[in-house]
């Protein structure tokens, strides 16, 4: 078995980390979360961002990693490649990994090839937006050219209303530039690809239902087999297939998402090289057979894939129903309890049914791919038997909130009406409002009101060090009367900052002591950032948690060799923590990662540059976990270096 190098470690991850672990391959994990949840699953776990490729491909020499691997996430994908090229190890390629991630590179591409695809123009802040939009009809959708899940999305109807979200939607580009296209009514199409030396191979064609309202953008229901007409599909097949040639794609899985209109043409929507979220594997596994994560660990490690890994077993139809917020099944507000989570599990015609979110979370309303909190998969006789179920399934499951937020919820689901159409392979969802009201309405509602959001992961108040304090800092996009909080896991407030105060525009900055309104040190626990804004009746969560953690590391084992001119020390803690060598109470050396296990190498010299002298000195070892809590440290071990032989 291998060593396989995963970039990124979230609930998106976790499935594949546990098949390639249950499949007994040694598991490197690289999140810039240091509580991502497929860490416990992983042999190393390694509190790193896995865009920083320096430290990334470090930490791959250093395990001995024979495989690098980016699953579901497009953020991962050019590291991925990046890492993989300095390893000398199986990988898409650097261009061709940046052309299936940056979508203005991927439509000029495109564009070149004669793929055909909706109308599109490239925008940035100084972009003359009269003359760009005089090249798209409205409506049209702008979203960034280099983002992914929804974020950053917004349907316009006119110059203004682009003009209006554009500073939103650069907001969430990396390199600061947006797309316009042309905004096209039809049937959206999933398809997953095996690209073996270059020979694209389809695996399977489902069609991706999506909502009305500020979730436009989202698929909320995916459907296997697609409605669409053979003919159609048969275009869909032959356009994907283009598509991934024209990009380049020789060895990988690929996810491009197709729109067929009413006259059967179909369009290329975007393409990307990777297995993709939203339980898309489940759907292939379950409605064929085949497995996607055994492929992608195939091709990482540079094995061929056989006909037999993509070609299906079987053929069943699926349906899998999302959880989300109006118009779907789920509450606004913080989660006080959930019930039912069985009752859907055993329903009739359900393959899996589960969670992402328990009680402390918050569920927000639905705008975004991270909304959907939850899902059902379902198989019935037909596709629209299998969703019928997947929704009287869905239906079993309670989910409780706080009143206040079940008060906005009730408000909110005003706005919406939900009804599913019994037709064979159709699902539309219509408003109860006239349309000139709903797109009034979703244009309220999208204006962004923050921006830049960032909060510092995890500190301890009580470390007194760099990270005994926590920043939080966004950009509040207009002037307003608000409040800024922190709020516990049940979302009582524990710190106020702000208290109903008229502010400006402009960025902001809050430093947290992690004390109460008393001056007390709280629990350890995650904590959010709220902002409140009165007059408009919203609260806004920051969506990364913040960990107050004051609970120091515990030292597990640690051993030491003297060899030639060099110390070795293996350790071992019963969490993340970075490692430090002591030698007669001075440091010595700190390891650059933080990692439950690992080793050290010291030779013999210390930070300011000088090497330790022969002789007799004490060594010991330390642990400090990523918020800046000290362990004890072991017990001093006497050592002898000796003199530097002639």
């Amino acid at each position: 078995m291998a060593t396989l190098l995963f970039l990124g470690a979230s609930v998106s991850q976790l499935p594949a980390i546990r098949y390639a672990r249950q499949a007994g391959h040694r598991i490197v994990a690289v999140d810039g979360d240091p509580q991502a949840v497929a860490f416990p699953f992983c042999d190393v776990a390694e509190h790193v961002d896995f865009t920083d490729v320096e430290r990334v491909t470090e930490i791959g020499s250093r395990f001995g990693v024979e495989g690098v691997l980016a699953i579901s996430t497009d953020r991962a994908v050019p590291p991925a490649a990046a890492v993989s090229a300095r390893l000398g190890l199986p990988g898409i390629g650097i261009d061709v990994a940046e052309a299936m991630t940056d979508k203005a590179r991927m439509r000029e591409r495109l564009e070149a090839a004669g793929i055909p695809q909706p109308r599109y123009a490239v925008l940035t802040a100084q972009t003359d937006l009269e003359q760009a939009c005089a090249k798209i009809a409205f409506p049209a959708v702008l979203k960034p050219v280099d983002s992914g899940g929804q974020r950053g999305i917004f349907l316009a109807e006119s110059v203004a209303q682009v003009r209006s979200s554009l500073e939103a939607s650069l907001g969430f580009s990396r390199s600061s530039r947006a797309l316009l296209e042309e905004y096209i009514e039809g049937t959206e199409l999933n398809g997953i690809l095996v690209a073996r030396d270059g020979r694209p191979t389809l695996v399977t064609l489902s069609d991706r239902l999506r909502p009305s309202g500020l979730g436009f953008g989202v698929g909320w229901i995916h459907s296997y087999p697609s409605s669409l007409p053979q003919d159609v599909l048969s275009e869909a097949e032959e356009v994907a297939a283009a598509t991934v040639r024209a990009l380049g794609l020789q060895d990988g899985i690929a996810f491009p998402q197709l729109i067929a209109d009413d006259r059967g043409t179909v369009r290329v929507v975007e393409i990307a090289a990777r297995i993709p979220a939203g339980q898309m594997a489940d759907l292939v596994l379950f409605g064929t057979g085949i497995n996607l994560f055994e492929i992608a660990i195939e091709q990482a490690l540079g094995h061929p894939v056989p006909d037999t890994l993509v070609t299906p077993a079987d053929r069943r139809p699926i349906a899998i129903r999302f959880f989300t917020a109006s118009p779907g099944v789920l509450p606004l507000g913080t989660v006080s309890a959930i019930e039912g989570l069985d009752a859907v599990q055993t329903a009739p015609g359900v393959l899996a049914a589960g969670l992402y979110f328990g009680p402390g979370d918050t569920i927000g309303p639905l705008q975004v791919d991270a909304d959907r909190r939850g899902y059902v998969v379902a198989t019935a006789d037909t596709p629209a038997r299998a969703l019928e179920l997947a929704d009287a399934a869905s239906r079993k499951l309670v989910v409780r909130t706080s009143s206040a937020d079940r008060a906005f919820d009730r408000a909110l689901r005003r706005l919406h009406t939900r009804r599913v159409l019994p037709i064979v392979v159709a699902l539309s969802l219509v408003l109860g409002t006239a349309y000139a009201l709903v797109l009034n309405e979703q244009t309220k509602l999208q204006r962004a009101l923050l921006l830049g959001m960032r909060v510092d992961k995890t500190f301890s108040p009580v470390c007194h060090c760099a990270t005994d304090v926590a920043h939080i800092t966004f950009r509040l996009v207009n002037a307003a009367r608000i409040t800024v909080q922190m709020v516990n896991s049940v979302g009582r407030p524990v710190t106020t900052f702000l208290h109903d105060r008229s502010v400006r525009a402009g960025p902001k900055h809050f430093v947290w002591h992690g004390l109460n309104h008393a001056g007390r040190v709280l629990p350890n626990g995650s904590y959010l950032a709220e902002v409140a804004f009165p007059s408009l009746h919203r609260t806004l969560r920051l969506p990364s948690p913040i960990k107050l953690d004051t609970q120091p590391p515990r030292l597990l084992h640690v051993g030491m060799h003297v060899g030639e001119r060099r110390v070795l020390v293996r350790y071992a803690f019963d969490g993340p923590a970075h490692a430090m060598l002591v030698v007669d109470g001075r440091r010595a050396f700190l390891t650059r990662f933080a990692a439950t296990t690992g080793r050290l190498s010291w030779n013999e010299r210390f930070p300011d540059g000088r090497y330790a002298r022969p002789g007799r000195y004490v060594l010991s070892v330390l642990g400090i976990d990523p918020a800046g809590n000290r362990s004890r440290a072991s017990r001093g071990e006497v050592v002898r270096l000796e003199p530097e032989p002639l």
